[in-house]
């Protein structure tokens, strides 16, 4: 069963990502504890803080549920920390924390976490992360400011122009949770007939409409008509467009850390951008821990 942005559970993948995003912000804010920078952390699509891992046993059928002792059944329960309490719990915090999430039930849980964190300047809003975010982050430009967002998408939610922005400031670090093999590579259909709302949202997400010509090939029949395929290796070439795009606005990308479902699928990419050599370093380092994907080398032209 397709589960719902609205709740609050997460797959036993999340770890992976999770635990990658906690070294990374960790590292970050000790290598510039000594310096007197403003650090700024947005959590782009934040959750609840805190989500319910799904097991085996959350989409069982009630007949099957009854089975299970109640006890057996709490003890299988596990709950994992979202990436909002990881940031705030940090040894050196950041000094402004931003959580933007469209949920208002997930808000209100978010809001809560002044009082566990009473120390932490957070600040909690509703509605589109994209729009938030694009009028947010231009009074950081030019400012004695640093900062990373994390940018963890439901879907194929996060606009390229949202990037841009955080780009353009030349102050931020991005970490973001591409969902190529979770959503955006199955709204690109086989035949290229794409419904018109998923093409704008295809178009949102890439800035464009360049990733069209990449996924797809004519072919001609023996009879002289002319047809559109995706390509077989269509991911990839996604992948490496995306990453290539995110090196030409911040200067430096990490090679992307595939993160899988319990079936070995990939579902989405861990990437990586930003404006100075040594948060490559940290973050190629990090990702490196999970699986690795290197984009091909480009040839030499003569």
């Amino acid at each position: 069963m397709k589960k719902s942005h609205v709740e609050n559970t997460v797959g036993p993948w999340a770890r992976q990502k999770l635990d990658g995003l906690q070294a990374y912000l960790h590292a970050y804010t000790m290598a510039l504890k000594k310096q007197s920078f403003d650090l700024i952390y947005i959590d782009a699509f934040a959750g609840a803080g805190r989500s319910r891992i799904r097991t085996a046993w959350t989409d069982a059928d009630e007949e099957d549920i009854q089975l299970i002792d109640d006890e057996f059944m709490r003890s299988e329960e596990e709950f994992i920390e979202g990436s909002p309490r990881r940031a705030l719990g940090l040894e050196n915090p950041f000094s402004q924390y931003y959580f933007f999430d469209a949920d208002a039930g997930r808000a209100a849980l978010l809001e809560g976490l002044r009082s566990d964190f009473p120390q932490r300047k957070i600040n909690v809003q509703v509605g589109d992360a994209n729009g938030l975010i694009q009028k947010l982050v231009p009074s950081f430009s030019g400012r004695n400011t640093k900062g990373v967002a994390f940018l963890d998408p439901y879907g194929p939610h996060l606009d390229w122009q949202t990037v841009a922005a955080l780009g353009a400031t030349k102050n931020f670090e991005v970490i973001i949770n591409f969902p190529l093999g979770m959503a955006i590579n199955r709204l690109i259909t086989r035949s290229g007939d794409i419904p018109d709302n998923w093409r704008t949202g295809l178009n949102g997400c890439f800035g464009g409409a360049d990733w069209e010509d990449l996924v797809y090939a004519e072919q001609t029949d023996l009879f002289g008509d002319t047809t559109r395929h995706k390509v077989d290796d269509a991911a990839q070439r996604l992948l490496n467009y995306y990453v290539g795009r995110l090196k030409d606005m911040f200067g430096h990308a990490s090679s992307p850390s595939v993160v899988r479902n319990t079936r070995g699928v990939p579902i989405y990419y861990m990437l990586w951008a930003g404006p100075h050599p040594l948060g490559y370093k940290i973050a190629d380092y990090i990702l490196s821990k999970g699986d690795r994907v290197i984009p091909p080398k480009k040839r030499a032209t003569r």
